[in-house]
C-alpha cells in the first residue's frame, strides 16, 4: 500500500465507525447483523468497528444479550459539550417559561438536516425516556425554521431537505419552505401546526448572540387545546422575552 492510499483507507475506515455509531443514535441497543443491514456492511466488518468502539469507549456490549448500546466516552463528552456550550445556564429559564405556559420548552442548535435538542424543561413529564425527540427536521420543526430563517440558506440547500418526513402538515418541498421561512422572518417567529406529531403545536424565536448571529432557537411546545391561536400572540412574546434573557446569560 502506497503512502498516498493509506490515509484514504484510514479515512473511510473512521467514516464507516462514526456511521456505525450514528445507528445508536435513538437510544436502542443492537447486534451486529442489525448494524451491518442498515450501514451496507459485511458482518465481519461490522464487528471489527463495533468492537474498536467499545474499546475506545464509545460503545458497551451488553454481555447477556450479545447486543451493543452507547458506552460511557460519550456520557462524557456530553456533558462536556453541554458546559462548553453553556446550555445549563439556560435551563432555569426554560423552567420558568415552562411553568408560566404550562408548555415544554426547549433550546436548540442545527447539525446537518435536523434541529438537535440541547436542553428541555420538564424533560420526563413531556418525553420520557424516547430519545428519538432529541433531532427534529429542520423544515418542520419551528426550530428548525428558526435555524434556517435566520441563517443564509441556499436554495440547493432547501432542495437537499427530507421532505418525506414529517405528518401530511408538513410542508412538501422547498418552494413552500421559502415562503414559510419569508413569513417566519416577517412575524418574527416560526411556527409548527401538527406538523411533527398530531395534536402538538409549536412555536419558535431566534436567540441571538454576538453581531446577532443566531446559533440557537427557543422553542414551546404543547398541545393544540393549550396552543389556541388566540394564545399564540400571548406565548410569543413571553418566548421572546425568555430568548433574551438566554441570549444575556450565554454570551
Amino acid at each position: 500500500m502506497s503512502s498516498e492510499s493509506r490515509p484514504t483507507g484510514s479515512l473511510q475506515s473512521l467514516t464507516r465507525a462514526l456511521a456505525v455509531l450514528g445507528c445508536f443514535r435513538s437510544g436502542e441497543e443492537l447486534g451486529v447483523s442489525e448494524v451491518a443491514r442498515r450501514q451496507g456492511l459485511a458482518v465481519s466488518t461490522t464487528h471489527r468497528l463495533l468492537a474498536a468502539l467499545v474499546e475506545t469507549g464509545f460503545l458497551d456490549r451488553v454481555e447477556a444479550t450479545s447486543r451493543y448500546r452507547l458506552g460511557g466516552a460519550l456520557a462524557e463528552y456530553g456533558q462536556i459539550a453541554y458546559r462548553q456550550h453553556r446550555i445549563h445556564l439556560a435551563e432555569p429559564h426554560l423552567e420558568e417559561l415552562a411553568t408560566i405556559t404550562g408548555a415544554s420548552a426547549s433550546i436548540a442548535t442545527r447539525h446537518g438536516n435536523d434541529a438537535v435538542l440541547l436542553g428541555t424543561s420538564r424533560w420526563r413529564e413531556a418525553d420520557g425516556n424516547d430519545l428519538q425527540g432529541l433531532r427534529l427536521p429542520l423544515h418542520a420543526s419551528a426550530l428548525g425554521k428558526v435555524l434556517l430563517a435566520w441563517a443564509p440558506t441556499t436554495d440547493d440547500e432547501l432542495a437537499r431537505l427530507p421532505y418525506e418526513t414529517g405528518t401530511a402538515r408538513s410542508v412538501p418541498g422547498p418552494a413552500e419552505l421559502g415562503k414559510e421561512l419569508a413569513l417566519t422572518r416577517e412575524r418574527g417567529y416560526a411556527f409548527n401546526d401538527e406538523e411533527l406529531e398530531h395534536g402538538f403545536r409549536t412555536i419558535g424565536v431566534p436567540i441571538c448572540g454576538d453581531a446577532d448571529r443566531v446559533r440557537f432557537a427557543l422553542g414551546l411546545r404543547g398541545p393544540v387545546d393549550l396552543m389556541i391561536d388566540q394564545r399564540i400572540p400571548f406565548l410569543v412574546d413571553l418566548a421572546k422575552v425568555t430568548a433574551g434573557e438566554i441570549s444575556a446569560v450565554l454570551g
